[in-house]
């Protein structure tokens, strides 16, 4: 069972929804940038995993195909905890965020779909059991910074059977076009993407407060302002959600101990994979905080999260994030589309579904 390779599949997704965000990327942003870890051992065995990569496919592939890589090799699949320690002992030098650890984070999942795949159960059979068959998703809305384009994507969710949805946005008035479309009874956030001061979240927040939010994502820059997100929930009384952009269970125990998180967004392919989320669950759990996964994934990334949150005691209560762009090819053909606003739990070993082979070749990345 010792790993015989390990590979890192970049693909390119085209989507829909077209919208110009010049301050990420300079360019208009048009397709999922999905980056797939393949890991095979000697006997055959393989396991399936997803790497953070919009916009940093070629470093985070360098950073499994050429540091994590050689040390995996000929090592026992099976010892995934161990091997997850070992390898960021070793690599921590180079930083213990951003894409080291989006690349510890692919490797991870692909550890855990192995080992599923091998012991003949789901992910959730090896995570406990679950507690529930379906997940409710909320729709995650594209970044238009047009109100009437933003409006015009909430009434397709509602229509599409999502019953909640997420607002990107870095003001108050697309919120208000979603809230007018969809009225009182749609449950809504606001994610700014960490782009407030201190001073303008606090005005803001009060703006936002006419439109009954569920939560406040990320609305201070930078994202380690953890005194200041405190204060801000404080004294506005909106909850705030933070997490996505936090690396390993240490920084979530800072945000935590802070009291700056209602909801917590660990982001699987990011924080460290399954093993690190799995920390961060029981964390959250230990404060009293609740867990809000980020997904903003379509393959192994995504599936992990369906199963993570399956496994959760508070599963029926909790929803996944679907970001709705329509992407013109999807990796698991139509067994993983969203039904009356939900996803079912898919029942195979592992993650429970395998990638399309021609969508791998149709969508893959040349090299340059």
């Amino acid at each position: 069972m010792k790993i015989r390779s390990v590979q890192a599949i970049p693909l390119s997704i085209p989507f829909e929804v077209r919208s110009r965000l010049p301050a990420w990327r300079g360019k208009d942003f048009g397709a999922l940038e999905i980056l797939l870890v393949r890991i095979e051992t000697e006997d055959g065995c393989v396991g399936w995993g997803e790497a953070f990569s919009y916009a940093c496919q070629v470093p985070v592939k360098a950073a499994i195909e050429q540091m994590i890589a050689p040390l995996l090799i000929g090592q026992d699949a099976r010892r995934i905890t161990g091997l997850m320690h070992d390898v960021q002992k070793v690599l921590h030098i180079y930083g213990r965020y951003g894409v080291v650890n989006f690349a510890l984070s692919g490797v991870d999942i692909a550890l855990w779909d192995m080992a599923g795949r091998r012991a003949g159960l789901s992910l959730v059979e090896l995570l406990g059991g679950a507690n529930a068959s379906t997940i409710d998703a909320y729709a995650s809305l594209f970044r238009f910074d047009d109100p009437d384009r933003v409006a015009e994507a909430a009434r397709a969710a509602v229509s599409a059977g999502y019953k909640s949805m997420k607002v990107h946005t870095r003001g108050s008035v697309d919120v208000g076009a979603v809230r007018g479309v969809v009225g009182s009874e749609i449950p809504l956030m606001v994610d700014t993407n960490c782009h407030w001061t201190p001073a303008e979240a606090s005005r803001l927040a009060h703006a936002l407060k006419a439109y009954d939010i569920r939560w406040l994502e990320e609305p201070i820059y930078p994202p380690e302002s953890f005194d200041a997100l405190r204060d801000l929930r404080q004294e506005s009384g909106i909850p705030i959600a933070i997490g996505e952009n936090a690396c390993t269970v240490h920084e979530f125990q800072k945000i935590l101990a802070a009291g700056a998180a209602t909801y917590v967004q660990p982001s699987v392919a990011k924080v460290g994979g399954i093993t690190e989320f799995r920390k961060v669950a029981a964390l959250t759990e230990a404060y009293g905080a609740s867990l809000a996964p980020h997904s903003t994934y379509f393959g192994p990334g995504f599936l992990a999260t369906l199963h993570l949150i399956a496994a959760q005691p508070a599963a029926p209560r909790m929803s996944i994030e679907h970001f709705v762009v329509g992407p013109e090819a999807s990796l698991y053909g139509g067994a993983l589309d969203v039904q009356d606003g939900a996803f079912a739990l898919p029942p195979g070993p592992g993650l429970g579904l395998q990638p399309d082979g021609d969508v791998l070749r149709d969508y893959r990345v040349k090299p340059a």
